[in-house]
């Protein structure tokens, strides 16, 4: 990995909203910047040449590993988007993830609010670059570079925040007193949207086509587009999305792997398929990811160390449910994406717990591996493309094709030649494309980050959600209040003009 960052900060929300960075440079062949105290130094001292401007953007990408995930941080965003699903459940009750797991949320979950914290701080770190970089001598091509990183990250940020609270504050400036930071309460979801669209367009118009060297990582022009395209299909903006998604879809730039569990290997990061993703790395320098042990079952030092080469913990806190592994099966054994989706421990007991091998690797320490966290990859572009045609104007060819790639790598197949044994026909229904398609979203795409979202946007997670609480015998049952977490009950005390999500108290 050449590009990484290391996430900091402690503080209340104000302090968040502020962004008050103090930097300093640690040396090694890696090139990591590393972000101290940030009470230490306000903004006003660290922002003075363009060295202090790029920081304050590296500052910006460290914060994608409180989004998804940081040992000593955030748990991260497979809290809201796995656990709550069919796909998976979490094992440990003292960490109170078993209110998202049977949606029994309380305002004061630490989960919600440490993200509400995660995502002001990254907001208001990306607006501080915004605000600064204008008075600091750059070439106007660097400073637009610049813009358009820091405004992927915030319409990023931005994006998960409207996806879990719906309406939330809206802040595109910096502030620069804490009585100020409490003046923005929640604006309407459509003028988020409508932030977070401008921010890509202006991203997707100054990023480069590729990151390369000591940048590898950084966002891109097809990072930016494929980001803007779920944006515009999760708001139903069918025609827009297609169009938007169609050249990533259809170019060069971004492919499938031929072999499913290459995309996932610590060996291969930033592949030719994955599109953007939040970057980690393991040695011992407070960069490296958790989520190895975070999902991994409770094996015992012997399992343990037959797998990851030394004896380390696992927390179960995102467990494959049976459900999933039931989907797969009824796939057909030919479904080569099952091996990494899905195993069970070496010698299992009788009441061992399927976990996924999509983050598997040998830490450091019991939180320090090396997995990054695919935000965006080829196969997530191809089915949205092929989800927003099919909903535009029904199937067509090019959203056949994006769906029986997808497919065809699934059975180990040339990805580029049709198969008439797996391939779904020109005669496929509109109804029927999009049963499949979120089939294979689920199957392709599982603990990564999608399936609650997935399920929201199409307007299938009621009946999805309450159909498989009547299989596995739960008395759960969701509604429309389920749809969005709660506003966490220490902003609203903090600020009285925040308001609360209905259901929630």
């Amino acid at each position: 990995m050449t590009f990484s960052y290391k996430n900091i900060l402690t503080g209340t929300s104000a302090a968040a909203l502020l962004g008050l960075l103090a930097f300093s440079t640690s040396s090694c062949d890696k090139q990591f910047l590393e972000l101290n105290d940030p009470t230490r130094l306000p903004t006003t001292e660290g922002y003075t040449d363009s060295l202090s401007i790029f920081n304050g953007v590296t500052a910006a990408y460290s914060s994608l590993q409180d989004f998804y995930g940081r040992s000593g941080g955030s748990r991260g965003w497979f809290v809201f988007a796995e656990i709550p699903s069919d796909n998976s459940f979490t094992v440990t009750s003292g960490e109170r993830l078993n209110e998202f797991n049977d949606f029994t949320l309380i305002s004061d979950n630490q989960h919600v609010q440490s993200y509400w914290q995660s995502t002001y701080r990254a907001i208001a770190r990306c607006n501080i670059v915004l605000s600064r970089a204008g008075a600091i001598k750059l070439t106007a091509a660097t400073r637009n570079r610049y813009y358009g990183e820091v405004r992927f990250i915030r319409a990023l940020a931005y994006f998960n925040a409207v996806r879990i609270w719906g309406d939330v504050p809206l802040v595109t400036q910096e502030i620069e007193s804490i009585p100020d930071a409490y003046q923005f309460g929640r604006r309407p979801a459509a003028e988020v949207y409508a932030q977070i669209e401008q921010d890509l367009a202006f991203a997707e118009a100054n990023l480069p086509v590729t990151q390369t060297g000591t940048s590898l990582g950084r966002a891109t022009k097809g990072a930016a587009t494929a980001l803007l395209g779920k944006v515009l299909l999760t708001q139903k903006k069918y025609q827009q999305a297609a169009d938007k998604l169609q050249a990533l879809a259809t170019g060069t730039t971004y492919s499938l792997l031929p072999v499913y569990a290459n995309i996932f290997a610590t060996s291969n990061e930033m592949n030719n398929e994955i599109i953007f993703a939040a970057r980690y790395t393991k040695g011992a320098l407070g960069l490296g990811s958790a989520f190895t042990t975070w999902f991994m079952p409770a094996y015992s030092s012997a399992q343990s160390t037959a797998l990851l080469g030394a004896a380390f913990t696992g927390q179960q806190f995102n467990t494959v449910d049976t459900d999933l592994v039931a989907a797969f099966t009824a796939s057909g054994t030919t479904d080569v994406r099952a091996a990494t989706s899905y195993t069970l421990p070496s010698n299992p007991a009788a009441n061992a717990q399927y976990y996924t091998k999509k983050y598997i690797d040998t830490p450091t320490s019991a939180t320090d591996a090396e997995n990054d966290w695919i935000v965006l990859r080829h196969a997530d572009v191809l089915l949205m493309y092929a989800e927003a045609v099919n909903e535009a104007s029904g199937p067509n060819t090019s959203a056949l094709t994006a769906v029986n790639q997808v497919i065809r790598r699934s059975r180990n197949l040339p990805v580029n030649t049709p198969n008439a044994n797996v391939d779904l026909p020109a005669s496929t229904t509109t109804q029927a494309l999009r049963t499949r398609i979120e089939l294979e979203r689920r199957l392709e795409l599982s603990f990564e980050g999608h399936r609650w979202f997935d399920l929201v946007r199409t307007d299938r997670a009621i009946p999805v959600m309450n159909a498989f609480f009547t299989r596995t015998g739960s008395a759960t049952r969701i509604d429309q209040n389920d749809l969005l977490f709660p506003i966490p009950v220490q902003e609203i005390q903090t600020n009285p003009i925040l308001t609360q999500n209905p259901g929630y108290n």
